[in-house]
């Protein structure tokens, strides 16, 4: 696939703030990939104009742009405004809605049993 899963430690922590909201399995899951996730360091401000009104998810959005070409987000509710969208070229989506343009673009086979 050539897709390398990128956060930070911001991210890391929201992250596992967050975890009480989904089933209990989540934290599994969690614990077992967060090991295939590479850090990289929290970039918490930007040399271009930004409207973005949510300051507590800034350094997710900025991190990201710094660091990859995609954000998935599970958050609707902070980057309603953003999702399906783009960011100074940073595509923001929901994880369904990145493997559903894989998919289409090709370059995400699902190989049946």
């Amino acid at each position: 696939m050539g897709w390398k899963l990128v956060t930070s430690p911001y991210a890391v922590r929201e992250t596992t703030k967050n975890l009480v909201k989904f089933p209990d399995t989540t934290t599994g899951v969690w614990a077992r990939l967060r090991p295939q996730i590479s850090l990289v360091d929290d970039v918490v401000a930007l040399n271009r104009p930004v409207v973005f009104e949510v300051s507590k998810d800034r350094p997710i959005l900025f991190t990201a742009l710094a660091w990859s070409q995609v954000l998935l987000t599970l958050d609707r509710e902070d980057f309603i405004g953003l999702l399906g969208e783009q960011f100074y070229g940073l595509r923001i989506r929901l994880p369904y809605e990145f493997l559903q343009e894989e998919r289409a673009a090709g370059r995400l086979l699902i190989r049946k049993p």
